[in-house]
């Protein structure tokens, strides 16, 4: 058989011949396989072919320098997905915090690691076919997509069984685990990844495994990991963070949580990180008492529950000090720190009956913090950010609590709007605006029927279950109910080839019991 130099990435890895067919192979085509395009040359599409593929190979064609810090082994298809990770996907994954993990320490491990590199890889495919099938993974790509991320997970057992095998490459893996479901809908083998890598953080810390040419990477793992066990118990209520940021002397003795002042936006989210830790542990092991009046607290809860209330308090006073010191706007991640731990902060304050903690919030802040939001969505710096996926903004799950609380009309109509803006993550971890958006909007449309002050939450009590209440199950839910249905088919679940994918039975919304 003849060498063929002008055929597709993928025929020319296989070491067959390619057809050249245009915008897809029918080689690859005929075997399952994603044609990942041609090098430019005489072979490239015809200017003339205006579809999305033929549009992908043309900005695939036109990279003349890799977006990459180093040369990077493997096929020039591995290449091509990688720059598009670096160009598209780090962007997500970061949600507008510090991009070095992802964008910098990943990228240098997986030169080194082939079992992080071929995970990086696979996602970056992923994200490109969550990309191209209009922000969903589309049948004809997922089969693809199942047998690389099953493959990945070979590869990461075997690399397990190695002598060399480190602590931190299983903590990167889990992670990029967690997004793939993510991206895939699967919410419950998601929050499974994610729980098994906090574990294995737990026993790092524990242990002090961490050795000093890992530092680094840790120090960057750990915020993020915390964030994301944040951001998995507001999706479910009954799920407790794994990780404890606050120590018993934080919490009830003389130690503050929140510094004297913040050096930096980095320190900053740490901080915020650990209030929010903490009120989650705080309101999870607590909701007995949740509308409960205060005579009737336990001592010790009234006394922890106060000590949240002054480090908020604290937290608003020396944050806004260094929003203060530095130059110019606002950065969008600032903003993006004060809309969330403002949010928290009203979690904590819901069920206070007035005047048991010192003074009631001011009735214009959750409209500031709508203002926030808005301001944050329309900067240029967040627009030409990856706003199709993000790893953990938090922004759907806290307008789609504000459009549930909210009994002021033109507030929640505010958050809904917003909800629905352009540059609102389409999928954020595991929340999904559209999704979220369309139950807010059957909700608004049964409201109209009822008293306008009550709110969204009250309005569709019927789908709000104490036993299982979540953007799942009311979502279901409100598909059961006779009448107009919410108008977006859930995803599918699909069966990989190395173990079987079940749906997940119960998912907790935000801030709903």
């Amino acid at each position: 058989m003849p060498k063929v130099r002008t055929g597709c990435f993928t025929c020319k890895q296989r070491r067959v011949k390619c057809d050249e067919g245009k915008p897809a192979c029918q080689n690859c085509e005929r075997t399952g396989r994603r044609c990942e395009g041609y090098p430019p040359g005489p072979a490239s599409t015809p200017a003339g072919d205006g579809s999305l593929d033929a549009q992908v190979q043309r900005c695939a064609q036109q990279i003349v320098v890799y977006n990459l810090p180093f040369k990077v082994p493997g096929s020039a298809a591995d290449r091509q997905l990688l720059h598009f990770y670096t160009c598209e996907a780090a962007g997500g994954l970061s949600s507008f915090s510090d991009s070095t993990l992802w964008s910098k320490l990943v990228l240098q491990r997986s030169h080194h690691q082939p079992v992080v590199r071929h995970t990086l890889v696979a996602l970056a495919a992923l994200y490109r076919d969550y990309i191209e099938g209009g922000n969903r993974v589309q049948a004809p790509a997922s089969h693809a997509a199942m047998q690389r991320i099953a493959k990945c997970h070979r590869q990461l057992r075997l690399y397990l069984r190695s002598a060399d095998a480190s602590a931190d490459i299983a903590l990167i893996c889990s992670i990029l685990f967690y997004a793939f479901e993510t991206l895939l809908g699967d919410c419950s083998t998601a929050t499974q990844h994610l729980d098994n890598g906090l574990r294995l953080l737990k026993r790092c810390q524990m242990q002090a495994l961490a050795h000093s040419g890992r530092d680094e990477l840790l120090a960057h793992l750990v915020p993020i990991f915390s964030r994301l066990d944040i951001n998995a118990s507001t999706f479910d209520n009954e799920r407790r963070p794994i990780l404890t940021l606050v120590c018993l002397a934080e919490r009830l003795g003389p130690m503050h949580v929140v510094p004297s002042s913040l050096a930096s936006l980095d320190e900053a989210e740490n901080v915020a990180t650990k209030l929010e830790n903490w009120l989650m542990h705080y309101l999870i092991a607590h909701v007995a008492y949740k509308h409960k009046p205060v005579d009737e607290f336990p001592r010790c809860l009234v006394r922890e529950r106060f000590a949240l209330y002054q480090q908020f308090e604290r937290f608003f006073f020396v944050f806004a000090a260094l929003l203060e010191s530095l130059p110019g706007e606002i950065p969008a991640r600032a903003l993006l720190l004060r809309v969330q731990t403002k949010m928290y902060y009203s979690l904590l304050l819901e069920n206070i009956p007035n005047g048991s903690f010192g003074p009631c919030p001011p009735a214009d802040s959750l409209r500031n913090t709508l203002a926030d939001i808005e301001g944050f969505l329309s900067m240029e710096s967040t627009q030409k950010s990856a706003s199709t996926f993000t790893l953990s903004s938090q922004l759907v799950a806290i307008l789609y609590f504000m459009c549930l609380k909210s009994t002021d009309v033109e507030r929640r109509d505010t958050a809904f709007a917003l909800l629905r803006h352009s540059s609102m993550p389409a999928k954020d971890g595991l929340w999904e605006s559209e999704k979220a958006a369309a139950i807010v909007q059957t909700l608004i449309e049964q409201t109209k029927m009822c008293e306008p002050s009550r709110s969204l939450e009250e309005t569709g009590g019927d789908v709000f279950s104490p036993e299982e209440d979540g953007l799942e199950h009311v979502f279901r839910n409100l598909n059961k109910r006779p009448g107009p249905s919410v108008l977006i088919k859930e995803p599918s679940t699909i069966d990989t080839p190395s173990e079987s994918r079940q749906p997940s039975d119960r998912v907790v919304g935000f801030g709903v019991t």
